[in-house]
C-alpha cells in the first residue's frame, strides 16, 4: 500500500471518529494493499501519522503491529521504549507496574535475544529498580544469547554497574570472569580495587600486568608507571600483603634502570613501616651507590638524609611530651613514634641514648662528607669513560694514599683510548706521574710518564700533551739535561715515510708544538751545534713554519754561515706557498742584498725574476720596488726604468696609479721630465675615470709649463669625456675654462662650450652609477648642480 493511499485511509478514519483501527487494513482493494501490512514502512508511517495520540493507542497500534512482523527490531525497540517513557515520573512499586514491565521485555527478547540495545535497555530498568540479583542475570543472560562479538558492549555496562554497587564479592567475582576474556581490563579492575581499598589484590593485579607482555594499557601507561604504582601501594600499605613486597621492588629496580630513584626510596619506606630501620638503612646505602642519573641521585640522598635527620630528631626529644613528634614526613617516614623508636626499646639508662645520638650524628656527617664522592661514582656509572669526572674523583680522594692509587688504576684500566669522552686520557697520566712527584719520588713519575708514552692514544695532541708535561716537570725541578734526554727520546724515534698511514704514537717526531719546545730548550741550554743541528732534521722532516726557517737561517748567519743560512732560505721557499712565502721572500732577499750588495747581481736578478713570476698580483708591488730600487743602487738605470714599466702593468689595478706615480718620480729623477710624457700617456690609457683624469690634469699642466698649448688642449679634450660637467668632482671644467681664457680664442672657447654641452647630453642618457650617488650622498652633494 502506498504513502498516500495510507493517509487517505487515516484521514477517512478520523473523520468517522472510529478509535478502532481493523479499518487501517480492511478489505484491501489490491494485492499490494494486502502485502503492506507485512512491512515495517507501512507501519511506521502510521505509528508516525499518530505520533501525538494517546500512550493507549499508540500501544495498540503496536500489538497489531507485532502480529503481522513480531520480529520487526525498530517497532520491540520504540515500543519498549514508549512503555518506559510511560513509567517515567511513577514509582514502579506503587503502580505495580514492574511485573508487567519485565513482562514486556521478557516478550520482547522471545523475538529480539540477539539485540544487545534489548539486554542493555532490560539491564538499566532492572538496575533503575535496585534489582541486583535480577540485573545479575538478566546479563548473564545476555551474555548467554548474544554472539561472542558483541560482548564487549555487555561486559562493559555490566562492570561499570557492578563497580556502583555495595557487593564487593560480586563485582570480583564479574571482573575476574571478564579479564579472562578481555586482560586488557585490568585496568578498569585495578581502579575499581584501589577505590575499594583492597591493595592485596590490587598488588596482585598490578604484578600480573607487570608480567603480561601483551598488556595494552588504555591510558597510555608504561610498565614503569604501573611499577611505580605498585611500589606506593606497597610503601603506604606495607601490613597483611599477598605478596613478596620487598622481592618485587627489588626486582623493578634492577629491570628499570633509568628514574629509579623513587623506587629505591619506596623500598625503603616500606622497610621503614615495617620497622626494618636498619634495612632500610641499607637500602639507602645501595640506592645511592647504584642509581646512575644525577636526578635519581639527588631524590635518593635527600630522602636518606631525611630519614637519619629524622632518627636524630626523635632521639633528641625522647624524654620530652612533644605533641607533634608523629607529624613526619610522609614520602620518608610516615609511621608512629612508638615504632621508630624500636631502635632503642632496649635502652633504658640515659647515657646510652646520649651515645646513640651521637652515634647517629656521626653517621650523617659522614654521609653529607661522602656526597661529592657518591655523585661522582653516579656520573662514572653513567659514563665510564668521562675522564673529567675521573679526575674530580682523584682529587677527592687525594688525601687518602690508598684510595688514590685504586682510583688511578681504576681510572687507567677502565677508559680506553679511543672512548675516552669529555677530556684526555694523557690528563689523567700526567695526574698519575704528579702524584709521584709531589710526594717526591721522582723515579715512579718517570716510570709512569714512560709508561704512559707507550699508550696508544686517540690522537697526536694527547701524545704531545703527555711528553711536554713529561719536559716540562722534569724542567719545574732543575733536571735540565733529563728533559733534554726526554724530548729527545720522543723527537728521535724511527721515522715514517708513509704519513697517511701513520698511528698517532708514530706521528710524534713531526710534532711542531713538541719542535718548538725543543728548540727553546737547545737555545736556553743548548749549543749553537745541537741547535742547528735541531733545524735541520726540522727542514728534514718538513716540521717547519715561515718564522722558523727564518730564525735558522738568522742563527747561521749570526755564526757567520752566509751561505748556508741562503740555502736554508732556498729550502724554505719550496716548502711553503702563498701567501706564506711573502714574509719568507721579503726576509730572503732583503738578507742578500744587504750580504752580496753589488757583487752578485745577477743571482739578485734571478732571485727577483723568480719571485716575481710566482707571486700573487695583489702581492707583487713591493717585490718590484724592491726589484727597481736594487736596479738604482747596483744595477743599470735602463734596467730599473724597466722594471718600473713593467710594474705599471702588471700590478693589481687598486695599485696602479702609486705605480705610476712611482714610475714618473723615477722617470723624471733619471732621465728628465720631458721623458715623463709617454709614461703619462701609457697612464691616461691604461687608468679609468677618477685616476685617468687626475693623471690627465697633470700631464696637461705639464704641457702648459712646455708651452704647448695645443697638446694641453688636445688632453683637455680626450679626458673630457670621462667627467660630467654638472659635478666635475676634479676641477677639470673650470680648470679648461681658465686655460680658454688665457690661451684660447673665441672660436677655442666656443669649441670648449660645444664639448661641454655634448658632454652633458652624454651623460644624461646613461644610466645613474650607484657608486657615484653613494659617493654624493656621502660628501653631501645629492641635488647640487
Amino acid at each position: 500500500m502506498n504513502a498516500q493511499l495510507l493517509h487517505y485511509k487515516l484521514e477517512q478514519l478520523e473523520v468517522k471518529g472510529s478509535s478502532k483501527f481493523e479499518v487501517v487494513f480492511a478489505a484491501p482493494d489490491t494485492q499490494q494493499e494486502q502485502y503492506s501490512r507485512f512491512t515495517l514502512r507501512a507501519w511506521w508511517i502510521v505509528l508516525q501519522a499518530h505520533r501525538d495520540k494517546p500512550y493507549a493507542t499508540r500501544i495498540d497500534l503496536y500489538e497489531r503491529a507485532f502480529k503481522y512482523i513480531p520480529n520487526c527490531y525498530k517497532l520491540w525497540f520504540n515500543y519498549l521504549k514508549e512503555q518506559l517513557e510511560d513509567l517515567g515520573g511513577r514509582s514502579t512499586f506503587l503502580s505495580n507496574k514492574f511485573e508487567e514491565m519485565i513482562g514486556y521485555f521478557e516478550r520482547a527478547l522471545v523475538y529480539m535475544h540477539k539485540m544487545p540495545n534489548i539486554w542493555l535497555m532490560y539491564a538499566e530498568y532492572s538496575a533503575s529498580l535496585q534489582k541486583y540479583t535480577h540485573t545479575r542475570n538478566v546479563y548473564d543472560r545476555a551474555l548467554q544469547s548474544l554472539p561472542v562479538t558483541q560482548h564487549h558492549r555487555i561486559w562493559k555496562a555490566y562492570c561499570q554497574w557492578i563497580s556502583k554497587t555495595d557487593s564487593i564479592k560480586t563485582a570480583i567475582s564479574i571482573y575476574n570472569r571478564y579479564i579472562k576474556i578481555n586482560p586488557d581490563y585490568k585496568e578498569e579492575y585495578l581502579d575499581y580495587l584501589v577505590s575499594k581499598q583492597l591493595w592485596g589484590k590490587a598488588c596482585q593485579i598490578l604484578v600480573d600486568i607487570l608480567n603480561d607482555d601483551q598488556f595494552n594499557s588504555s591510558s597510555g601507561k608504561t610498565k614503569y608507571d604501573f611499577m611505580k604504582y605498585l611500589c606506593e601501594i606497597i610503601a603506604r600499605h606495607p601490613n597483611d600483603l599477598p605478596i613478596d613486597a620487598a622481592s618485587i621492588m627489588k626486582f623493578g629496580i634492577k629491570k628499570y634502570s633509568d628514574e629509579i630513584g623513587q623506587l629505591w626510596i619506596k623500598l625503603a619506606d616500606y622497610y621503614i613501616k615495617t620497622g626494618q630501620f636498619e634495612q632500610a638503612r641499607d637500602t639507602f646505602e645501595d640506592a645511592v651507590n647504584n642509581v646512575l642519573t644525577v636526578k635519581d641521585f639527588s631524590l635518593v640522598f635527600n630522602a636518606y638524609v631525611k630519614y637519619e635527620e629524622t632518627i636524630i630528631q626523635m632521639l633528641e626529644d625522647f624524654d620530652e611530651n612533644d605533641e607533634n613528634q608523629d607529624d613526619i614526613d610522609d614520602t620518608i617516614l610516615s609511621t608512629k613514634l612508638d615504632q621508630l623508636l624500636k631502635i632503642k626499646s632496649s635502652q633504658d639508662d640515659e647515657v646510652q641514648i646520649e651515645d646513640e645520638l651521637l652515634l647517629k650524628m656521626d653517621r650523617l656527617d659522614e654521609l653529607l662528607e661522602r656526597r661529592p664522592i657518591l655523585l661522582n661514582s653516579c656520573i662514572l656509572r653513567q659514563n665510564k669513560y668521562n675522564v673529567e669526572e675521573w679526575l674530580k674523583r682523584i682529587e677527592l680522594v687525594k688525601g687518602d694514599e690508598r684510595m688514590a692509587l685504586k682510583t688511578f688504576t681504576e681510572a687507567l684500566e677502565i677508559v680506553e683510548p679511543n672512548l675516552a669522552d669529555n677530556g684526555k686520557l694523557s690528563d689523567i697520566w700526567i695526574a698519575y706521574a704528579n702524584y709521584y712527584r709531589n710526594k717526591g719520588d721522582w723515579k715512579t713519575c718517570n716510570q709512569i710518564f714512560h709508561k704512559g708514552s707507550k699508550i696508544e692514544f686517540k690522537n697526536i695532541e694527547e701524545h704531545v700533551n703527555l711528553w711536554s708535561q713529561w719536559v716540562e716537570t722534569l724542567l719545574l725541578d732543575g733536571f735540565v739535561n733529563d728533559s733534554l734526554t726526554v724530548i729527545k727520546q720522543g723527537l728521535f724515534k724511527r721515522y715514517v715515510k708513509k704519513l697517511d698511514k701513520m698511528t698517532p704514537s708514530e706521528m710524534v717526531p713531526y710534532s711542531l708544538q713538541l719542535w718548538q719546545l725543543y728548540l727553546d730548550l737547545e737555545r736556553n741550554f743548548g749549543n749553537f751545534k745541537s741547535l742547528r743541528a735541531a733545524y735541520k732534521r726540522m727542514v728534514e722532516l718538513k716540521v717547519v713554519t715561515p718564522f722558523i726557517i727564518i730564525n735558522y737561517a738568522q742563527l747561521l748567519e749570526d755564526n757567520a754561515f752566509y751561505e748556508e743560512s741562503f740555502k736554508v732560505f732556498e729550502a724554505g721557499v719550496q716548502l711553503f706557498d702563498w701567501p706564506a712565502l711573502y714574509d719568507l721572500w721579503i726576509v730572503y732577499i732583503t738578507k742578500f742584498i744587504q750580504r752580496y750588495r753589488g757583487q752578485k747581481i745577477e743571482r739578485t736578478r734571478n732571485l727577483f725574476e723568480t719571485v716575481i713570476e710566482q707571486v700573487p698580483k695583489d702581492k707583487n708591488r713591493i717585490f718590484y720596488l724592491m726589484y727597481g730600487e736594487f736596479e738604482e743602487q747596483y744595477g743599470l738605470l735602463n734596467h730599473a726604468i724597466e722594471i718600473y714599466d713593467r710594474m705599471v702593468f702588471n700590478v693589481e689595478y687598486q695599485d696602479k696609479m702609486e705605480a705610476y706615480n712611482i714610475y714618473i718620480a723615477k722617470v723624471a729623477l733619471y732621465l728628465g721630465i720631458t721623458k715623463t710624457r709617454p709614461v703619462f700617456e701609457s697612464a691616461i690609457e691604461n687608468l679609468q675615470e677618477a685616476e685617468l683624469i687626475q693623471m690627465g690634469l697633470r700631464l696637461a699642466q705639464l704641457e702648459r709649463k712646455f708651452g704647448e698649448i695645443d697638446r694641453a688642449r688636445a688632453v683637455y679634450i680626450h679626458i673630457s669625456q670621462f667627467s660630467d660637467p654638472r659635478f666635475d668632482d676634479f676641477g677639470l671644467w673650470k680648470t679648461w675654462e681658465n686655460f680658454e681664457l688665457h690661451h684660447g680664442n673665441e672660436d677655442t672657447y666656443k669649441e670648449f662650450r660645444r664639448i661641454s654641452k655634448s658632454v652633458v647630453a652624454k651623460f644624461s642618457l646613461m644610466p645613474p652609477d650607484p657608486k657615484k650617488i653613494k659617493e654624493r650622498v656621502e660628501k653631501g652633494q645629492l641635488g647640487q648642480v
